[in-house]
């Protein structure tokens, strides 16, 4: 019974750690027209950062030989490329599209699981392949060949790319987790976000700044969608496994949908409507709690 309740507990966590970061698609997008997106986020990152090792020194985690480990350092490069490419595509593309495309990372989890790790793919998951993909060309095309002349299919694109490197994220933390706790191994994806998003602000020009008025957003974005939704997912994880956390964490594209219509007015038309229902039975079809078999 405490097992159960164990995983009953882990699954609720997962749920709300959905939750806070399917709304940072929100706040992001209400950030980049007013600030500049890339200090706006090196700014998050360092209190979220900084969160990390208060929390780690306060568990007793905070040791040096977490620095030595590759595995530590290449969730870092990962994790900064997710958040890189997050951030351009919010400020060419809507959130609530955003959130859809990012959902599709657990299709990308089953393709990545067969050919890194040799896990075979059922014909269920074939046609629940299929049936993502067709729905992602639904949302970010919405079957007009003109689109792909407008600004917010590259937007589109950077968010896929973001959902690729989320998904080799779900793919390798097991394996990180082996080597480190799960609080090691957040800060491992968020370190080295401070220096290489401000990096990128000051090569790019023209993007405007950010002032005090950007603090609220700064504190939301750096803990409650960030480093505190992370920590609760990895802490989680083990108790549920890698498809079951996957399937739950899909809630995510759910709740920045709802949110996006809600708080940014946005609206949803029937391509958005139908692809994100084809994209969530894809979903469900690919992280059968089964296993696929």
């Amino acid at each position: 019974m405490n097992r159960m309740d164990d995983r009953d507990k882990a699954v609720g966590i997962t749920m709300i750690s959905s939750l806070m970061l399917g709304s940072s698609y929100v706040a992001i997008k209400m950030g980049v027209g007013a600030f500049d997106p890339f200090y706006l986020s090196a700014a998050a990152m360092v209190f979220g950062v900084l969160a990390c090792f208060v929390y780690m020194a306060y568990n007793g985690t905070l040791v040096r030989s977490i620095f030595k480990m590759r595995m530590f350092w290449f969730g870092s490069l990962l994790n900064t490329c997710l958040v890189s490419c997050q951030y351009i595509g919010l400020t060419m593309t809507t959130a609530s599209a955003g959130g859809l495309i990012i959902g599709t990372n657990v299709l990308f989890v089953a393709i990545f699981s067969h050919f890194l790790f040799k896990e075979g793919i059922s014909r269920k998951r074939l046609i629940g392949l299929a049936l993502g993909f067709l729905g992602l060309v639904t949302i970010t095309t919405k079957w007009d060949v003109e689109v792909l002349s407008h600004g917010q299919l590259v937007g589109d694109l950077f968010m896929l790319g973001s959902a690729l490197c989320i998904a080799l994220v779900v793919i390798f933390t097991p394996r990180a987790l082996k080597q480190m706790k799960y609080e090691q191994w957040t800060l491992g994806l968020h370190i080295l976000l401070p220096f290489t998003l401000l990096g990128v602000g000051l090569m790019i020009p023209d993007q405007g700044g950010i002032g005090m008025n950007a603090i609220p957003l700064i504190l939301y974005i750096g803990l409650v969608c960030t480093t505190i939704p992370t920590i609760m997912w990895t802490g989680a994880l083990p108790k549920i496994g890698m498809v079951t956390s996957a399937t739950v964490l899909m809630l995510e594209s759910t709740f920045s949908v709802v949110l996006s219509v809600f708080l940014l007015g946005e609206s949803l038309d029937a391509f958005i409507v139908v692809g994100a229902l084809m994209t969530f039975a894809a979903i469900f079809l690919v992280a059968d709690l089964e296993g696929g078999k």
